[in-house]
């Protein structure tokens, strides 16, 4: 494991030669580069809409300290991101987070409750004791949603749990738990399957509240856009990476992957999408190159914004820079 770090404060495109040179399983999300995107009646949202907020997750910091991952975040100029809890001890009481981040002028406005492999002992074992202790934490840094992963087969409680009661729990604590994509192991080209609910319809059967991972779905072999169009009557998160389609969930730059990303960032524009954008990047390759780290966070952010928000209006003439400007004398 490398050393943890410190440190201060083009669109993708689907032509035929990326088609060509794609892995042989690709062809589900192969597709999404071939199709409109409109699954909606839905017009337009206006300019002046709601915008949905843009976070960004500390999951994928887990070789840097706690500080360090909000000097970049707060460099790269997000207002807003996504705690993941993990091993880290930082990370698993509300004090500290929330001080770095009022430090930074940050809001830890969503939580990662820990629920991977690496942190099944955080907080115990009992998925549904993590929800309550993740979702107190969650009010006392003033987060509004709490991701958690659908439950293993074996979980039957927690199934029940989330079927009949995480909606009025959820309403009762004001934090929305979301339950988010997740993917099956593919060996020798057959599925085997930990987790249950991996269908996009099948999670929303099972769950009033929906994370929906871009990065996950590429790996189940499910398209982006069928699968959003599938969730958005319960959909409240969106965790936002690309993917190479080579079955491994890279968590890659939003335009180095196969995903169409642009087109659909835009289709949650039109359809007016009012939940969480969460950026869920893979860092690992910046370890050692904070500067670069700030720039990729920084254009990352600003591909979203673009392809989320539209472009900016002018609400009147000229910008103010083109106005003043003095005459040239030719």
């Amino acid at each position: 494991m490398p050393p943890k770090v410190w440190f201060g404060a083009s669109q993708p495109t689907l032509g035929p030669a990326s088609l060509e040179n794609a892995p042989a399983n690709a062809g589900a999300f192969l597709r999404l580069g071939e199709r409109a995107c409109c699954h909606y009646d839905a017009p337009m949202a206006p300019p002046d809409a709601s915008r949905p907020p843009i976070q960004c997750s500390t999951g994928p910091f887990w070789a840097f300290e706690l500080e360090a991952a909000m000097d970049a975040l707060a460099e790269a100029g997000f207002t807003e991101i996504e705690l993941m809890v993990t091993r880290d001890p930082a990370t698993q009481d509300a004090d500290l987070p929330k001080k770095l981040a009022d430090e930074r002028g940050l809001k830890i406005a969503s939580i990662h409750g820990p629920f991977l492999v690496i942190t099944k002992s955080v907080w115990g074992m009992e998925p549904i004791e993590k929800i309550r202790r993740g979702v107190e934490m969650c009010k006392e840094v003033g987060a509004t949603s709490y991701v958690v992963h659908p439950p293993y087969l074996w979980e039957r409680d927690y199934a029940r749990w989330i079927g009949d009661d995480s909606e009025a729990f959820s309403a009762e604590h004001g934090v929305t738990v979301a339950v988010e994509t997740m993917y099956p192991k593919w060996v020798a080209g057959r599925r085997a399957r930990a987790y249950r609910w991996l269908e996009p319809q099948a999670l929303f059967d099972a769950s009033p509240h929906i994370a929906l991972d871009t990065s996950h779905l590429t790996v189940a072999r499910q398209d982006i856009l069928d699968a959003y169009k599938i969730l958005a009557p319960r959909l409240c998160h969106v965790h936002l990476s690309n993917n190479n389609g080579d079955g491994k969930d890279g968590h890659l730059e939003v335009d180095k992957g196969i995903l169409p990303l642009d087109r659909f960032l835009e289709e949650l524009r039109r359809t007016r999408y009012a939940g969480v954008v969460s950026l869920e990047l893979s860092v690992r390759r910046y370890i050692e190159k904070p500067t670069d780290l700030v720039g990729m966070l920084r254009r990352n952010r600003e591909f979203v914004e673009r392809h989320l928000y539209g472009a900016r209006k002018l609400e009147k003439g000229l910008p103010r820079e083109i106005e003043e400007a003095p005459a040239r004398n030719d």
